[in-house]
């Protein structure tokens, strides 16, 4: 074994290592990999038992480096093969890397590297395992070369170093990177794979739309030839403009500088020359050589694309429209009036179609209704207008600002979200604290459907699995959430031989501690006062779950919430006991398996959710009104909120039959009457 010593200032080697970009090193080692004639680079990565990188290894089956080649490969920066050849040795494919620094991105994925490498040297076929570490990064550990009979190729592997910014590599975005920067590269070579994190890359399978446009620049008195290919993503991706050779391989990437509202692309610019200009990228349009020229050319080729584009994709989307039958037109229109009206409907309806409800009968609702804004109620426009034009001037240059980052219809869309939130807590609270509408108001057929819709009062972190289910259906549902196969087809009963009713249940994976969350909901109307009787059937479901021998080797926490707008004297008292969370009645666990009962008020419920959008309410300067609350109720669920009524009487049979469900029998004649 024998050290080699990088002839660079320490600090210089560490700043090259740009240790902030995990996913830029993972790119860089399968740029050196596929440099190295490699047909198959795979990229692992080692996860701790809290889900954190552990480890990454990047294998390849290219030529390796030879014994000869490590010495003057790991003693200086820059000097690179590279640098003089056009093409690998082997395959004759274009070359990416030629500054020689690629090696010293190993150190942005652990504090340990090493580097084992097979390839045909002058001794023949030999093994050879380079190490280093970030402690001293200018040492490398050469170890002394071994016959062998493998095939070519060479591993990475860094470890020791568990970070935040490692974890970047677990993220999908860190995929759509690694997608984007090869999707050229593996359109031309299609013997070639690249697997990230266990699954292939695989450009072609979300790819909306390509094109490629040849151009011309003019630098002075020379004129260049470029190829812009721009492609279109089924995924969300950074824009990035992506500076290639003639073969597409990525030389650097810079800022787009372009709108096209609601496309997710890439694209690439192809230069013959772009390889010799390295460093000039950074000046962009600015650089006085032909780079400046180039990136003028290329951002005008663009946005004369997406001019293009974007009348092709509106026409796509109300052609697709009309073949589903959703199109609110039939015909073509009669009149001067109705083509006008037509054309402002496409223009409309094509902006905001990305952010329509994706069920076909949701869409043809929010078409017609559209459409009819358009054709009677034009002023909605102008109010929308006028408001704009009422803006001081800082007021609109941070519409500017934020216009610059995100568009208007995602503006709207999230205004909206947070004020009919603010609003449906308006209306939960006229509900269950007015005291003529409490009295009215039923569990089962109203309160419990609202909030079916409404799951994040109960927390982001929840999504709804089942609603109003027996206590045997949620213990399968859960199994099925754990990959576990189905349960045992014999129900789980209660302590008392019944099999209880279930109203919501939610569920969250914890990821980092390998484990499952679920929330079982218990709804209680708000004339119902809560007793020990109550208190004891929601701990009846939880001992339920408990005892089930199916998941006595589950690692789960189950939390089972009673919800109510009164509780007895006694259920108070335990639930306010000292040295205990507020509300916590119960608190067991057998093995792996925890269940939590609490009992909570329908205050609590609304005041903590209130708490969780303060913040947005002062900023949002809106505190709705009863009507405006109850408005909102009509229009996201009128059908539990019957037009003409603030909150509608119940029927003597629906009353009967609520209180059949409610005594925990499964009764589903009961249940299905309701």
């Amino acid at each position: 074994m024998r050290r080699v010593h990088l002839e660079a200032a320490e600090d210089h080697v560490e700043r090259l290592a740009r240790e902030g970009d995990p996913v830029g090193a993972v790119k860089e080692l399968i740029w050196n990999a596929l440099d190295a004639d490699a047909t198959r680079v795979e990229v692992v990565i080692e996860r701790s038992a809290t889900g954190a990188v552990d480890k990454i290894v990047v294998a390849d089956n290219g030529s390796g480096i030879t014994p000869e080649a490590c010495s003057s490969t790991f003693d200086r920066i820059g000097g690179s093969w590279k640098k003089t050849a056009r093409t690998s040795p082997g395959l004759g494919r274009p070359l990416h890397g030629q500054a020689g620094q690629g090696r010293l991105r190993a150190f942005a994925l652990g504090a340990f590297i090493r580097w084992t490498t097979i390839a045909d040297g002058i001794d023949g076929r030999q093994k050879t395992i380079i190490s280093a570490h970030n402690a001293s990064r200018n040492d490398f550990q050469i170890g002394d070369p071994q016959p062998v009979g493998e095939a070519t190729g060479t591993v990475v592997e860094a470890w020791g170093r568990q970070s935040a910014v490692l974890n970047r590599l677990l993220v999908e975005k860190a995929r759509t990177q690694i997608t984007t920067e090869f999707a050229p590269y593996l359109a031309m070579y299609s013997d070639v794979e690249i697997e990230f994190d266990g699954k292939e890359v695989d450009p072609k399978s979300v790819i909306q739309n390509e094109a490629s446009i040849p151009f011309e620049f003019t630098h002075g008195d020379a004129v260049g030839a470029a190829e812009l290919r721009v492609i279109e993503w089924d995924m969300r991706v950074d824009r990035e403009l992506h500076l290639c050779d003639a073969e597409g391989v990525t030389v650097d990437i810079t800022e787009m500088r372009i709108q096209a509202p609601g496309f997710d692309y890439t694209a690439y610019v192809l230069w013959r020359d772009m390889p010799d200009h390295r460093g000039e990228f950074l000046l962009g349009e600015a650089s006085d050589g032909p780079i400046g020229s180039l990136l003028s050319a290329t951002r005008q080729a663009l946005r004369d694309h997406f001019k293009k584009r974007t009348v092709e994709r509106r026409k796509e989307v109300v052609d697709k429209w009309k073949d589903n039958g959703l199109y609110p037109y039939e015909g073509e229109p009669d009149t001067e009036a109705e083509k006008v009206e037509r054309e402002t409907f496409d223009i409309i309806a094509t902006t905001v179609h990305r952010h329509m409800p994706r069920p076909a009968k949701h869409q043809r609702a929010t078409l017609a209704l559209l459409r009819e804004s358009v054709k009677h109620q034009p002023s909605h426009v102008n109010r929308v207008l006028d408001e704009v034009f009422r803006l001081n001037s800082d007021d609109k240059s941070e519409l500017d600002r934020l216009l610059n980052r995100t568009s208007l219809s995602s503006i709207i869309k999230a205004s909206s979200s947070v004020a009919d939130r603010l609003d449906f807590l308006a209306a939960l609270s006229h509900m269950v604290f007015d005291p003529e509408v409490r009295k009215v108001v039923k569990e089962r057929t109203q309160l419990h459907k609202i909030l079916e819709n409404e799951t994040w009062i109960f927390g982001e972190h929840y999504q709804l699995l089942v609603s109003d289910r027996s206590l045997n259906q949620v213990l399968d549902r859960h199994l099925h959430v754990m990959e576990r196969g189905e349960r045992t087809p014999d129900p789980v009963y209660r302590e008392d031989g019944s099999v209880g009713i279930v109203d919501l249940m939610l569920s969250r994976a914890r990821k980092e501690h390998d484990r499952r969350q679920h929330l079982v909901v218990e709804l209680k109307a708000p004339k119902v006062k809560v007793t020990d009787k109550e208190l004891h059937q929601i701990k009846s479901y939880a001992l339920a779950v408990i005892e089930d021998p199916q998941f006595a080797d589950v690692r789960v926490e189950w939390d089972f919430w009673l919800i109510t707008s009164e509780m007895s004297r006694l259920v108070r008292a335990e639930t306010h006991q000292k040295d205990k969370p507020r509300g916590l009645a119960w608190d067991i666990s057998d093995g792996e398996c925890s269940v939590r009962v609490w009992v909570k008020t329908w205050s609590d419920l609304i005041e903590e959710s209130k708490g969780r959008l303060q913040y947005f309410k002062e900023h949002f300067d809106h505190d709705p009104s009863v009507e405006q609350a109850m408005e909102y109720l009509r229009h996201a669920h009128a059908q539990y909120v019957p037009e003409g009524s603030m909150i509608p009487a119940p029927r003597q049979d629906e009353t009967v039959a609520e209180d059949v469900i409610e005594d925990g029998v499964a009764n589903e004649d009961a249940s299905e009457s309701t």
